[in-house]
């Protein structure tokens, strides 16, 4: 089973791309599935082996796709002063 340490990583990196690309509009949707393409897909690749089932991958996807939306709502109330 994987950590939750490894999958908040994860988490981090990618939202610092989100942090970054804020500053030229508010997030998307589009922005956060190219976010999660570029850096938390190859990641989650790479710990494939972690995972002991298909499910688990699944849950470990949604869970940081989860937290990158809510990230990038977060980021859009604190640089547009709203969430979409």
């Amino acid at each position: 089973m994987i950590e939750s340490s490894e999958l908040d990583w994860i988490v981090q990196k990618t939202a610092e791309f989100l942090a970054d690309k804020v500053k030229d509009g508010p997030l998307t949707d589009r922005d956060i599935n190219l976010a999660f393409e570029i850096f938390a897909r190859p990641r989650l690749e790479s710990l494939s082996s972690s995972f002991e089932s298909d499910l688990e991958r699944i849950q470990a996807r949604d869970l940081i796709m989860m937290k990158l939306n809510d990230r990038a709502k977060q980021l859009n109330a604190e640089f547009w002063k709203k969430t979409e």
